[in-house]
C-alpha cells in the first residue's frame, strides 16, 4: 500500500468513497479542492492495487493537528488501510512538533471509534447535536509519541 499526497484527480475517487458510507459527512470533488487554498491542510491519498483505497485530511495547527476526515473503500476495508494512513499522520505530526492530535467523531460510529482508540485515541470532550443538528460528537485526543 502507497500513501502518498493527493492530487486533483484523486478527488473524485475520494467522493466516490465517501458516497460508499451513508450519513458520512461527505466534503465532495469542492469539499477537497477548498484545501488546496489552506495552508495548514494535507491531504494523503491510499493507492492499492492501482486505485484509490482511501484517504486522510488533516490541518498541522502547531502544536495540534486536527484531523478533519478519514475514509476508505468498502473494498479496502480490514486491509490496513486506514492504520497505514493513521500512522503516516502520526509521521507528519511528530515531524511538525505537534504534540496532540484532536478530531471529532459521530458518537455512532463504533467502526471509528475503535479505530482511533486501537490507535490511542481517547475520548475528552463530546458536542451536542454536532452532526446534522441531531448526533453528538465525540472529541478524541492523542498525544504524540516523543514530542
Amino acid at each position: 500500500m502507497l500513501i502518498r499526497r493527493a492530487k486533483k484527480e484523486d478527488y473524485p475517487a475520494f467522493a466516490a468513497i465517501e458516497a460508499e458510507h451513508p450519513g458520512y459527512p461527505a466534503w465532495g470533488v469542492k469539499g477537497f479542492e477548498a484545501e488546496e487554498n489552506n495552508r495548514n491542510s494535507v491531504t494523503l491519498a491510499a493507492e492499492a492495487d492501482g486505485r484509490a483505497a482511501g484517504f486522510i485530511n488533516f490541518w498541522i495547527l502547531r502544536p495540534q493537528v486536527q484531523l478533519n476526515t478519514l475514509a476508505v473503500g468498502k473494498a479496502f476495508l480490514r486491509r490496513g488501510t486506514a492504520t497505514a494512513l493513521i500512522g503516516k499522520l502520526l509521521e507528519y505530526a511528530a515531524k511538525s512538533l505537534c504534540r496532540e492530535i484532536d478530531l471529532e467523531v459521530n458518537e455512532h460510529n463504533a467502526a471509528a471509534i475503535a479505530l482511533y482508540q486501537r490507535h490511542g485515541f481517547a475520548v475528552v470532550g463530546k458536542r451536542p447535536k454536532f452532526y446534522n443538528n441531531t448526533d453528538d460528537a465525540l472529541l478524541l485526543r492523542k498525544t504524540v509519541p516523543g514530542v
